[in-house]
């Protein structure tokens, strides 16, 4: 009977994702902490590159305004990059996780034990919760209690859902009583806390899109003022005398204010992105280093900075 508890895939778990699962929560915070050093390591050598240029000790490769670009890019790329990849993992880990819960509920009814149980679902497939899992079930044959291994293993993934669920599970162990009934419902409270994630998700689309083209608006504005109506202010200041050079000049020196207006803009719209999308600001690293990236490209190509 503690067979059929377990939970059958129609396809097995790639060894790929296995790997990246495990890497990407169980060195969670040792990458976590590499992946910090590498982007502040890649942003201060382009702020040098760009101190460098400003006092005209490096030319010819580029501007200030360039490696200022390239220092928050970088940044935000790798931890973009990192962030967008443990999302990733931990969402399908979320995704499982009631899954494992009722699963756990169901042998719990038929009178295996917590601990039997948990052994037995490890010989599961759950996709990526599985290496996770298997963890627990190897820190529980060593000895450890069921309450400190599932503690353990909330604390390497760290999301309030599974926080949430463990703590309850953790609490009604201690408290005794119906296990089975704490399980089926922290199961079918995931589910509901899991479909009420995608439903909030699905919503804010709308605002992220709308983020975006004010971005794009405030980009294009910025364009055109740049594109003609500074030239046709130098233009006509010229028929002006004494004001033709010197108006000239002033206008030369408005276009890199722009420009980090525009910067700014965008990092900012693109935190807004994040918090509207996921509700935390890692999420904006994505959006702020495309918008950037867009910025930069308009005024490096149409502009010239």
């Amino acid at each position: 009977m503690g067979d059929e508890m377990v939970k059958v895939s129609s396809g097995k778990t790639s060894p790929v994702e296995g790997v990246r699962s495990w890497f990407m929560i169980e060195s969670g915070t040792y990458l976590r902490t590499i992946v910090y050093v590498t982007a502040i390591m890649v942003a201060f050598v382009f702020l040098i590159l760009a101190l460098l240029t400003y006092f005209g000790v490096v030319e010819g490769i580029g501007t200030p305004a360039d490696f200022i670009t390239f220092a928050i890019l970088g940044a935000m790329g790798i931890y973009g990059g990192y962030s967008i990849v443990r999302s990733s993992v931990v969402k399908k880990i979320d995704n499982e996780f009631p899954d494992f819960v009722r699963d756990l509920a169901e042998s719990k009814r038929a009178g295996i034990t917590f601990t039997k149980a948990i052994l037995l679902a490890s010989r599961g497939n759950y996709g990526a919760l599985t290496p996770e899992i298997k963890k627990m079930a190897r820190q529980i044959s060593w000895g450890q209690s069921v309450n400190d291994a599932l503690q353990a293993f909330a604390s390497r993934v760290d999301t309030p859902l599974i926080k949430r669920i463990v703590s309850l599970i953790v609490e009604a162990s201690k408290a005794g009583g119906s296990t089975a009934d704490v399980l089926e419902a922290a199961a079918k409270d995931a589910r509901e806390i899991k479909f009420l994630q995608s439903e909030r998700k699905a919503n804010m689309r709308s605002y992220v899109l709308i983020v975006y083209l004010a971005n794009f608006s405030f980009l294009v504005i910025v364009l055109i003022l740049c594109k003609q109506f500074l030239p046709n202010i130098a233009e006509g200041s010229k028929t002006l005398p004494g004001l033709g050079g010197g108006m000239s000049l002033m206008l030369m020196d408005i276009k890199p204010i722009f420009f980090y207006a525009a910067m700014i803009q965008s990092v900012g719209s693109g935190i807004v992105a994040g918090i509207f999308e996921a509700g935390d600001l890692e999420a904006g690293a994505k959006h702020a280093f495309i918008l950037l990236a867009v910025s930069w490209f308009a005024f490096r190509f149409l502009v010239g900075i």
